[in-house]
């Protein structure tokens, strides 16, 4: 590659990371940078700083791009574990086992003659960000280190576990088929373990409901459904993720996407609700199925709803949609309410909103895009923000349904303090103008004295006529070919 002058780099700014496979959750502050000498299947791109503690584009006075480092990332997508040609089960333990490591570490594992071509070949299959520095001609100098992708990192404890070795398989199928002597759940997965041959190496049993194919993830799935099903049975409080964690898995005591996903599939209940944790997953029902790897989730049988990690979402995995739109509903009750009509989840893809916009739901909405995005909120200021806070962090309109003012006229209030009148009038007044403009009517009479209509109160009047609302939005049910969107 030849050098590129200084003078480009603006234009190669304006163009974005829209093709650079890069995680959504690493975006922010890269954009391709226009180094010279770069090895071929891999891109550089620029090296994040902060301020005010987002990432961003470090630039010069001039606001030209300022490249001292770089980042070598693959240059195509990549799997979510992709196992590169022609190294050891040691060499991808060393990548694995550490976040990070300074390039004098990778020099001493590897040898010096074969650190650079091995460090490129992790690169290439998605395994590392190796970070190099650049000098003032534009050129690729010296590596300084990696550091290993979200990708890896959401599985390396399965990863690890599987390339290091196991105990005798025979012994380890009996320990299992033990462990759900007293759990009837479990009966007919012990049966198909007890099937296997004397002395098969370690592999899943075909037909288990975990649905996955990694030993590790079916293991730490199953241990983690007999203790939780002794605990349901004993009617004890749900245990926590991570003291479920602790008492059923022999050594790591991480959750991964792959684990809560085999652990839901086995115990036919949504990783969220037979867990406490504190960070909610994102809820989905309708045609989308998402996988990471070995493990898949179907949202369009699921019931009443799939839940999926919103981490797992955000950094790795491949999402299949046929979805002609998707409808994000503010509160829980009603969600439960829509995921029930058939007619709306078979060609639509219905989110629960969380009350807010969180980021797992806008990473998933992204992957989604171009899709037309309807929204039902509450009829008040704040599900009015909601929308307009969506729409800014999408940047595309987002279509409101339910949310009239004729309803919201028509529709007993619920009580609220004086405080909180004042301060959703003082919202009002500002959506009115600033706000999505089909609901800035209903903006502009909340802002005349306040007043909210809560989602339960409207249910009778909007979910007979959802269907017809949504057809407005999108007017065919064609969904064409679907889109699949990847996490590199």
């Amino acid at each position: 590659m030849t050098t590129t002058g200084k003078a480009t780099d603006t234009r190669l700014a304006l163009h974005g990371l829209a093709h650079v496979p890069l995680l959504l959750g690493e975006r922010g502050g890269r954009v391709r940078a226009p180094v010279g000498g770069i090895p071929p299947g891999v891109m550089a791109v620029s090296v994040p700083v902060r301020r005010d503690g987002t990432a961003v584009v470090p630039r010069d006075r001039q606001r030209n791009l300022k490249i001292e480092r770089v980042d070598l990332i693959a240059d195509e997508a990549t799997r979510a574990f992709d196992r590169p040609p022609g190294l050891a089960d040691r060499d991808l333990v060393f990548a694995l086992d550490r976040g990070r490591r300074d390039w004098a570490t990778v020099e001493r594992h590897f040898g010096r003659d074969r650190a650079w071509e091995a460090a490129l070949s992790l690169v290439r299959c998605g395994g590392v960000v190796l970070r190099c520095g650049a000098d003032e001609d534009l050129h690729l100098t010296a590596p300084v280190g990696w550091r290993r992708t979200h990708a890896w990192s959401l599985q390396h404890a399965d990863l690890l576990q599987d390339l290091r070795g196991r105990p005798d398989p025979d012994e380890l199928r009996a320990g299992l088929v033990g462990l759900a002597a007293e759990v009837p759940e479990l009966a007919e997965e012990a049966e198909l373990l007890a099937a296997m041959p004397a002395g098969a190496s370690l592999r899943v049993p075909k037909g288990s409901e975990t649905r996955t194919e990694a030993w590790s993830v079916f293991e730490n799935a199953f241990r983690a459904a007999a203790t939780w099903w002794v605990q349901r049975r004993a009617g004890g409080p749900n245990l926590t993720a991570k003291g479920l964690a602790a008492k059923a898995f022999r050594n790591s005591k991480d959750w991964t996407p792959e684990r809560e996903q085999a652990f839901a599939n086995l115990v036919g209940v949504s990783f969220d609700q037979a867990v406490d944790k504190a960070d909610t997953d994102v809820r989905v029902r309708g045609p989308l199925r998402w996988s990471i790897e070995r493990v898949a989730a179907d949202a369009g049988v699921a019931q009443p709803w799939v839940s999926l990690p919103s981490k797992g979402l955000h950094v790795a995995g491949l999402v299949s949609c046929e979805a002609v739109g998707v409808l994000l509903v503010e509160n829980s009750d009603t969600f439960q309410q829509v995921c029930g009509i058939p007619e709306v989840v078979a060609t639509w893809l219905c989110i629960w909103g969380q009350g807010h916009v969180s980021d797992g739901v806008v990473a998933l909405l992204l992957r989604l895009s171009p899709r037309p995005i309807a929204a039902w909120c509450d009829l008040d200021a704040d599900g009015i923000s909601i929308i307009d806070v969506l729409g800014r962090k999408l940047g595309c309109a987002v279509h409101p349904v339910g949310m009239d003012v004729e309803i919201w006229e028509s529709t007993e209030h619920r009580r609220q303090k004086p405080a909180q009148i004042d301060r959703d009038i003082s919202l009002a007044h500002r959506l009115a103008v600033s706000g999505p403009g089909a609901l800035r009517p209903l903006a502009a009479r909340i802002a005349v004295e306040g007043g909210s209509c809560e989602q339960e109160a409207v249910q009778a009047q909007v979910l007979p006529m959802l269907t017809g609302h949504l057809a407005r939005v999108a007017p065919t049910t064609d969904s064409g070919e679907g889109t699949a969107a990847r996490a590199r």
